[in-house]
């Protein structure tokens, strides 16, 4: 009899040899934890390298205290509460970011683009076509834009709109999302020509 963990182990037992320095069972443990924990955070933050890079420090943090964490309830739901407070964490920055620089300003954009002539520049060119594609958007989808940007939660953003199922919210998200880039790409080729 091997004493590898299998696809059958149990989470607990994985848990149990985990933490009695069995390396195998805690590799197992992990990989198991990494799929769960990305598709969590995919859900929702809707932003796939956020969602990356909160499943990331989640997982750090669960490696960090699992082995003396107090877990009455058990692994899943002491690991879904650290993936939460991280979630809480990134939409409480992004709310603060929000407020402190209005869309379309500028100022957003210095992080991501630089502060070079050629940044400021790129970062103006953004805000424009965003604005441009923003005009010719639905009032619903600048309504979804506004509460997305305001970090709004699903939850949150089905009651602004009268308590519709959440799979209506998502797709009129995903919906209005995809509409938003497909403009800024033609907004972008028309402006290459």
């Amino acid at each position: 009899m091997t004493d590898q963990p299998s696809l059958a182990t149990p989470i607990d037992d994985l848990v149990t040899r985990a933490r009695a320095g069995n390396r195998d069972a805690e590799n197992a443990l992990f990989e198991r934890l990494h799929a769960r924990i990305v598709s969590l955070a995919k859900k929702k933050v809707w932003d796939e390298q956020s969602a990356q890079d909160i499943a990331q420090e989640t997982l750090r943090t669960v490696f960090e205290k699992y082995r003396a964490a107090e877990m009455p309830q058990g692994l899943l739901p002491w690991v879904f509460t650290v993936l939460h407070n991280k979630v809480g964490n990134y939409l409480k920055r992004r709310r603060v970011e929000a407020a402190r620089h209005p869309l379309g300003e500028p100022s957003v954009h210095w992080d991501t683009v630089g502060v070079s002539p050629e940044g400021e520049v790129a970062a103006l060119d953004l805000a424009d076509s965003l604005e441009k594609a923003l005009r010719v958007a639905t009032a619903d989808c600048r309504r979804v834009f506004r509460l997305l940007l305001a970090g709004w939660e699903r939850r949150e953003i089905r009651a602004a709109f009268g308590d519709e199922p959440l799979g209506t919210i998502d797709s009129r998200i995903s919906r209005c999302r995809e509409k938003l880039l497909r403009r800024l790409e033609e907004l972008w080729k028309e402006g290459e020509r």
